[in-house]
């Protein structure tokens, strides 16, 4: 079956393909180049999103969602050349305090030990005293330019270190998944494969790879949540307001499903139970407390600050009437009023 790739050169369209070859036609022809040495960067730029530079230009290559998906799953499971690069890395909670910076903030720009590449996996093994692999990230930039490198001296507990850290190649990191078993603790790693301490990055293979990936089963962000909600309609088009970052942090907002469960906390709706199994797992997060009363330092609570709803009521926290923010209990109040009033 024909896979179209579209060929993006500096954001803008260089040509849309029917098919990789001829994808890797016109950019041999584009590059003066051969053909075979264009297959790999197509290839890996399509199904994991991976940048391909050429002096300073950028190209980027792009195929349907489903034909990326696929041909992702087909290089797993074959092990293949481009399929991405899975990682262990060591993270020193005496130096910065790992699990409060993935509560407040969705990514992280990371130390770039080896050259990581967009789609790359890494598990984070937090030493000190918790000596076990705790993190799932996934790489979603690989190299991180100077300029755009968020410096955040909050969670560093080791001055010293901060100040080395401003000189460092930087990889950006979102959080997939986070387990706390006695299972990936450092004795155990060493029983599937593991030789030695983990002292730097290391590429993941074999027994220990797989041992590794099975307490890791799914994606705390993928599919579920949206950076934008809609917040009123005017003259045909849509206005959205962007979700904060409270509502869009995986490790926050899993510590509140944890808790509250899945089922809308306002209208009761319950997606698996209304539209089946494509519905398993789906809601949205909203932060309770306004943008305007958050300050600076502030920690959020998945408990208390965030709670699950339905993306409909979601939109509806989001608009103001009044100029006032409806609250989760008058919303509540407005729903069960307008079913008595519909009996």
């Amino acid at each position: 079956m024909a896979s179209p790739i579209t060929i993006i050169k500096n954001n803008t369209i260089l040509f849309k393909a029917t098919n990789i070859q001829e994808a890797a036609r016109i950019l041999a022809e584009h590059l003066n180049t051969t053909k075979n040495k264009c297959y790999d960067p197509i290839e890996r730029g399509y199904v994991y999103n991976i940048p391909f530079f050429v002096g300073e230009d950028e190209y980027r290559f792009v195929a349907p969602d489903e034909i990326a998906a696929n041909r992702r799953k087909e290089l797993e499971e074959r092990d293949h050349k481009n399929a991405r690069r899975i990682w262990l890395v060591p993270a020193n909670p005496n130096e910065y305090d790992i699990e409060s910076a993935f509560t407040r903030y969705d990514t992280l720009d990371w130390k770039r030990s080896y050259n990581y590449e967009n789609g790359d996996i890494l598990y984070i093994y937090v030493s000190g005293n918790i000596r076990k692999v705790r993190y799932k990230v996934e790489v979603v930039e690989g190299f991180v330019r100077t300029n755009d490198v968020t410096y955040n001296k909050t969670y560093w507990t080791d001055e010293q270190k901060f100040e080395q850290s401003k000189g460092w190649d930087r990889t950006r990191i979102r959080l997939v998944d986070e387990v706390d078993t006695p299972e990936l603790s450092l004795a155990r790693l060493r029983e599937h494969g593991l030789k030695g301490n983990i002292q730097g990055s290391m590429k993941l293979t074999g027994i220990l790879r797989d041992y590794i990936m099975s307490f890791f089963e799914r994606d705390l962000t993928e599919g579920y949540y949206p950076d934008e909600v809609a917040e009123t309609l005017e003259e045909g088009k849509r206005k959205s307001v962007m979700v904060n970052v409270y509502e869009r942090n995986p490790f926050a907002r899993k510590q509140c499903i944890d808790y509250y469960g899945v089922q809308c906390q306002v209208c009761k709706l319950d997606f698996e139970k209304t539209y089946g199994e494509v519905g398993k797992d789906f809601i949205h997060v909203h932060h309770i407390k306004p943008l305007h009363e958050i300050k600076q330092g502030y920690i959020v609570d998945p408990i208390k600050d965030l709670i699950p709803v339905c993306p409909n009521c979601h939109s509806m926290l989001h608009r103001k009437q009044n100029g006032m923010y409806l609250s989760i209990e008058q919303l509540r109040e407005r729903i069960t009023k307008y079913k008595s009033n519909s009996r």
